[in-house]
């Protein structure tokens, strides 16, 4: 009997606790208590912090460097060749020096172990590998947010009118939805980037604009699916059914009640997709189908593959990135998903 009692006091402690969490709360906030609970999860979220600040002061110190590195008021030759980044010291003809230009080979310091001046070492071509990946992080995660991020949101959008509407639309999407779920992406990828290859290599990168377009018209089967499920059992509700009482139209019950109520699952799929998109990415680089215009991870992975027996510094760092960065998002996504939704969490 005692114990019976002591359990029912335990269960009653636990639903007080959860009671003031949610009290004063809003979902976010919840959200991040729960995460902070998971270990695991909370380490890929500081990983993708990490990755994301990382691309974002590359971008900055990188568009810095092209507005103020290039004066070369010293008349110095490796000024002059920009073969560093460097930063302009205001109201001085100084600059300071950051470390290697990821697009400039530096002349006679090719095939180098890391060393203290050249950290990561250097690759076959004179690149200086740390600059290589460090200025390589905004590229390869640009294409990873923007491709997923494109890919939920059409996903969301089909799927929100195709489960609210029903009908003839729904069964059209569906189908769609069939042909292009069949279709073997990859070797999709590969065939729209021999096509395009040519025409696209005049812009740097362009030819990943191509393959993240393509990756959005064919990628939001899965996203629509899941919101559509989530709306066929929320159309018919109560506060839906009141909204349409007071004269709400269509546009407003999709995009203000039922699409943000139906975003949770598509956050999970957005995070974990994204790993996934910057691992494709960099699969059509590995197969020899990127852009060595370019400064991806991906891209150098590519070249130096065949290097790993003999100049293991090479794919290494940029072959660690990006596992680096799939497990950050794998892990925030997991924690995510236990977050928004406890009941799935064994």
């Amino acid at each position: 009997m005692a114990t019976v009692n002591e359990t029912s006091v335990d269960r009653e402690a636990r639903i007080l606790e959860e009671i003031k969490l949610v009290e004063g709360s809003n979902l976010w906030s919840l959200v991040m208590r729960r995460m902070r609970k998971d270990s695991m999860g909370m380490f890929g979220f500081y990983l993708v912090v990490f990755l994301v600040i990382m691309a974002i002061v590359a971008f900055v110190i990188q568009q810095y460097d092209a507005l103020f590195g290039l004066n070369n008021p010293t008349g110095d030759l490796w000024d002059q060749n920009n073969y560093y980044i460097e930063i302009w010291i205001p109201g001085t003809e100084k600059f300071l020096r950051i470390m290697a230009h990821p697009k400039y080979i530096i002349p006679g310091d090719q095939t180098l172990s890391p060393s203290a001046q050249y950290p990561f070492g250097t690759d076959t071509r004179g690149y200086d590998i740390l600059s290589r990946t460090f200025f390589g992080s905004t590229f390869s995660l640009v294409l990873g947010f923007v491709g997923q991020l494109t890919t939920s949101t059409i996903g969301v959008i089909i799927g929100a009118f195709s489960g609210y509407y029903g009908g003839w639309f729904d069964d059209i999407v569906q189908r769609i939805n069939e042909v292009i779920s069949a279709m073997p992406g990859f070797i999709l990828f590969i065939f729209v980037v021999a096509i395009f290859r040519d025409s696209a290599s005049a812009v740097p990168g362009g030819i990943y604009m191509i393959v993240i377009v393509v990756f959005a018209l064919i990628g939001w089967g899965g996203t629509s699916l899941i919101v559509r499920s989530t709306i066929l059992s929320l159309k018919n509700t109560e506060f839906i059914e009141a909204e349409r009482a007071l004269g709400a139209k269509d546009a407003r019950i999709i995009f203000r009640h039922i699409i943000p109520n139906s975003l949770s699952p598509v956050i999970v799929i957005t995070t974990l997709g994204i790993g996934n998109t910057i691992m494709t990415i960099a699969a059509l680089a590995f197969f020899g189908l990127g852009d060595p215009t370019a400064v991806t991870w991906g891209d150098d992975l590519s070249y130096h593959r065949d290097n790993l027996m003999t100049y293991w510094w090479m794919p290494t760092w940029p072959a660690m990135m990006i596992f680096i960065t799939i497990l950050g998002f794998n892990l925030m996504g997991d924690a995510l998903r236990d977050a928004l939704d406890p009941k799935l969490k064994s």
